[in-house]
């Protein structure tokens, strides 16, 4: 059975993120979306100027308020950008009446500081979202908001991450994946911490030194597409990984504004195989 899957992200018209990037990723891994804007922008915000955007929250409101009338039911909820408050309230309760599990991408900020629009006021509310959720996958920055922690930095032990996933976990999830994690200049990666058996596992991929804009969407869009698959953590997070790594190398190769976002698209048959061998592992 294919799971159907309510997901809630911004959505922009011109460059790969968020729900633009997510959608293919999710349907090659065999989920049925349901999509709920939070966003409209004529592009995403990195690298471009005049950017017209729409902050959608009375749509949403009519968007749940038709699918709490259908006799529709969803597998799981998955969150990347929330504008405020009302949109996070918005989620909670409709995630209650639905009694939906939540897979929530707490995106706030980056390198010790909230992105443009957010503070720690943003930050009290999102945690609402989390502690009710099944999976989070904070970067180091908000986890550092999270847990209301000194930010780390870069240079940290497996100790202090190990401590940070617990201190996570402690708020209410069965699953923390902590994104960005790296001990060597040349790698980085995945923290993977679940709390029923209270293993560590970190999962690593070769580090690029250019920016690169919708990694973090890609690999919340494969792990949260095998939770609700019910495939194994690790597995999942090695997908994602080796998926991205092969979108990178080819975006480079293509020698392109990287503003524009990465060219997953020639990896999107391999990432269909790949998943369905995962699949049939576990059936």
């Amino acid at each position: 059975m294919i799971p159907r899957l309510l997901v809630a992200n911004d959505l922009p018209g011109l460059g790969k993120v968020a729900l633009a990037e997510s959608l293919p990723i999710m349907a090659a891994c065999q989920i049925e979306t349901v999509i709920l804007p939070t966003v409209l922008l004529s592009s995403h915000t990195g690298g471009f100027k005049n950017i017209h955007i729409d902050d959608y929250t009375a749509g949403m409101a009519g968007f749940l308020s038709q699918w709490q009338e259908l006799d529709l039911v969803f597998d799981g909820l998955v969150t990347g950008y929330l504008k405020n408050k009302e949109q996070i309230t918005l989620l909670i309760d409709f995630a209650e009446k639905k009694e939906l599990s939540l897979f929530v991408d707490p995106i706030m900020g980056d390198y010790g500081h909230f992105y443009q629009g957010f503070d720690q006021t943003y930050a009290q509310n999102i945690l609402r979202l989390c502690q009710k959720a099944d999976v989070i996958t904070p970067n180091l920055t908000e986890a550092a908001f999270l847990t209301d922690t000194a930010y780390i930095g870069d240079c940290y032990d497996p100790v202090q991450i190990e401590n940070l996933l617990r201190r996570l976990a402690d708020l209410g999830p069965k699953i923390v994946v902590l994104t960005g994690v790296s001990f060597e200049k040349d790698k980085i990666g995945l923290a993977l911490y679940q709390k029923q058996t209270d293993e560590i596992i970190y999962v690593m991929a070769k580090r690029y030194p250019q920016l690169f804009y919708g990694t973090g969407d890609i690999i919340t869009a494969i792990l949260a597409s095998n939770y609700f698959h019910g495939i194994a953590l690790e597995r999942s997070a090695r997908l994602a990984l080796k998926f991205l790594d092969g979108t990178i190398q080819t975006t480079l190769a293509l020698n392109r504004d990287l503003k524009y976002g990465l060219c997953y698209e020639p990896h999107l048959l391999e990432l269909i195989k790949q998943h369905q061998l995962l699949l049939e592992e576990i059936r």
